[in-house]
């Protein structure tokens, strides 16, 4: 496909490893907050600093702010906290490219600017009680507590787009209650809900311009991870004939090189089952998409699975292992 050809040209131009770049921030945060608390409060992105002071750097520097509050157990979680957001963003990486992750971190990090300068104009410069609103944030600090939540937003932005393409990988909760990733996305959406309804002034923008983010993403590739009638058809049928497969085949059976074949009572391998005969060399084991139906598909084999499970790319990341 010729879109799919630019993306790979585009990512010789994007930030490579940009997902331990953001993690280098995070524990470089840690280390300024702990250790230069004045020069912390100066990399936030408060918004009465950015409109009325004009600090601008605070819109790049803003990726510095702790995603968590460093106090309790999230001293001895913190670590277990960043270790996992480094495997979802160097997942994503891989799956998508370096340029498409790189669009989507640095997009939802544009689009959470724009929306604080023009909240923050709206606010402090337009409205008619602009004096009463600085006096009364300046009282509260309310946009800095806001300016305190943004990375965490951004790592829920990343956590939710991993969903979209993970979301029945499980993990283990408090390292003992397994959970498909695509629940706790949904507590996730919950949480930026909340934010937008009962959140201070600012903080429901920024979770707002994460979830319109989050939703361009998901709008712009949901015919990737919302199948249609003629998948659904077709997984449907190609479910049906490998239970019919299976029946008529009673004995499993490995080849030297570790792949998966079936024979029958005469000892003939069918096609489709590791003969090279076979009507097609590639076949996803979810959807039975092969690379007939389209040429420009990419399939891989999963290391998980046990057995020769061979899933295209829309599948490679959903699919639930076989054991």
């Amino acid at each position: 496909m010729k879109s799919n050809k630019i993306i790979r040209k585009l990512d010789n131009y994007a930030v490579p490893y940009l997902y331990s770049v953001i993690l280098a921030c995070a524990i470089l945060g840690y280390v300024i907050r702990y250790s230069a608390p004045q020069l912390y409060l100066n990399l936030l992105l408060i918004p009465h600093k950015v409109v009325l002071d004009h600090q601008y750097w605070r819109l790049f520097t803003w990726i510095f702010t702790n995603p968590y509050q460093l106090g309790g157990l999230m001293i001895i979680f913190l670590p277990i906290n960043l270790f996992f957001y480094f495997s979802l963003g160097r997942a994503l990486e891989n799956y998508w490219g370096k340029f498409l992750y790189n669009l989507y971190v640095f997009g939802g990090m544009l689009l959470t600017n724009i929306v604080v300068v023009l909240s923050g104009y709206f606010r402090y410069v337009w409205s008619p009680n602009a004096a009463k609103n600085i006096q009364m944030d300046l009282i509260s600090n309310n946009d800095t507590y806001a300016a305190m939540g943004v990375t965490r937003l951004m790592f829920m932005s990343i956590f939710l787009a991993f969903a979209v393409v993970g979301g029945e990988q499980e993990v283990l909760m408090y390292f003992v209650i397994p959970v498909k990733m695509k629940w706790l996305a949904v507590v996730d959406l919950l949480f930026i809900a909340y934010y937008i309804c009962c959140g201070t002034y600012f903080l429901k923008f920024i979770a707002l311009a994460t979830l319109i983010n989050f939703g361009i993403y998901f709008f712009l590739n949901k015919k990737d991870y919302v199948p249609d009638a003629s998948t659904l058809k077709r997984r449907r049928q190609f479910e049906k004939a490998k239970k019919s497969r299976r029946s008529k085949h009673s004995k499993a059976e490995y080849n030297p090189d570790g792949t998966i074949k079936f024979r029958d009572a005469n000892g003939i391998i069918p096609p489709g089952f590791g003969n090279p005969d076979s009507i097609s060399i590639h076949k996803c084991a979810v959807c039975g998409l092969t690379e007939k139906d389209n040429p420009n598909i990419e399939f891989r084999f999963c290391s998980k699975c046990n057995g020769n499970y061979e899933y295209c790319s829309n599948h490679l990341y959903t699919h639930q292992h076989i054991q």
